[in-house]
This record gives structure tokens, C-alpha cells and sequence, in this order.
């Protein structure tokens, strides 16, 4: 596969979208990629059978969801610096550690996101800093009941999904 022509058809302050026409055996085709600089996703854990998690208004779904805190990456941060300034900012907790566990891209047939997991269970309470345009509300969870919102589609953040079902793994394993 080789890309013939490349055309910017939108820049934004989260994403880029651009289209690609592609050369391959079967003929050209124009590939549509949403290009994202990346982000990371918070499990911070007060104990081993809880996750704290946020509220937040998604336009997109007109809606409120709970999700695992998750933002992105500025220019010349680690997913670990990323992490411990989008926990300060959504939160207000303060995390004395923080360590990255894997990565993974949210929509690899269109878009270019690579999701960084990371995962405190040290941190103390602080202020929290959210953007202007976010309205955030936090609580702890117990497991049991992120589990049955997951089995009642509840919550259907799928990264949140993916980082409560690693907690819940790591809480059996560990018993």
C-alpha cells in the first residue's frame, strides 16, 4: 500500500482529520484518519476494591458518564507526567507515584489515538484544576459495582471499561 496524495481537510485543538488516497492491488481508495496525539487513562485505586472515577457532560452523547479519569498528553510530557497532571486537574488528587501498565489505540480502523494505561494507588486529596470547559464530578467506586454497571451497559466507556476489568483481574489474582 502506498499513499498517492495527502490532503489536511481539518485542524483542531484535540484532532486533525485528513484523507489519504491510497494505491493498493485492488485499486485507489481515500482513507479517512482522524490523527490524535495520544492520551492516558487513570485507574487510581484508594484501596484494592475501589477506582475513583469522574462525571463529566460528553456532547457527543448528550450525556453524563462516569469514566475512569483520562486526558491527554501535552507536547514533551510522558503518559506518567500526563497522568499525574490529568489526575491534579480532575480530581484534585495528588499522585506520588504513578505507573504506566500498557498502551493501546482506541480506533486503529480510523484514528491514530494511542491510549496510555496508567495506574497510583498513592495519592493524597488536593484542589482540583479542571479546563473552562469541563464540569467534573468525582466519586469512589467499589469494583462490584463498576462490574454490574459494566453487566447492566451502564457504562460504556470503553476505556473505562478496559481499566475496570484490569482492577477487578488484579484484585482476584491477588487474592
Amino acid at each position: 500500500m502506498s499513499v498517492l496524495r495527502s490532503k489536511r481537510i481539518y485542524e483542531g485543538r484535540v484532532v486533525n482529520l485528513r484523507v489519504d488516497t491510497v494505491a493498493t492491488r485492488r485499486g485507489e481508495f481515500d482513507v479517512e484518519i482522524v490523527e490524535h496525539g495520544g492520551a492516558v487513562v487513570v485507574i487510581a485505586q484508594p484501596s484494592p476494591d475501589e477506582v475513583v472515577m469522574v462525571r463529566q457532560y460528553r456532547y457527543p452523547l448528550e450525556a453524563q458518564t462516569w469514566e475512569l479519569c483520562a486526558g491527554g498528553i501535552d507536547p514533551g510530557e510522558t503518559p506518567e507526567e500526563a497522568a499525574i497532571r490529568e489526575l491534579r486537574e480532575e480530581t484534585g488528587y495528588r499522585a506520588r507515584s504513578m505507573k504506566r501498565l500498557w498502551s493501546a489505540y482506541s480506533a486503529p480502523g480510523f484514528c491514530s489515538e494511542l491510549l496510555h494505561f496508567c495506574y497510583t494507588d498513592e495519592f493524597e486529596p488536593g484542589e482540583t484544576e479542571p479546563d473552562a470547559e469541563e464540569e467534573i464530578d468525582t466519586a469512589t467506586f467499589p469494583l462490584a459495582r463498576l462490574r454490574e454497571m459494566i453487566e447492566r451497559d451502564e457504562l460504556r466507556d470503553a476505556k473505562t471499561q478496559i481499566g475496570v476489568l484490569w482492577a477487578l483481574q488484579r484484585r482476584s489474582t491477588a487474592s
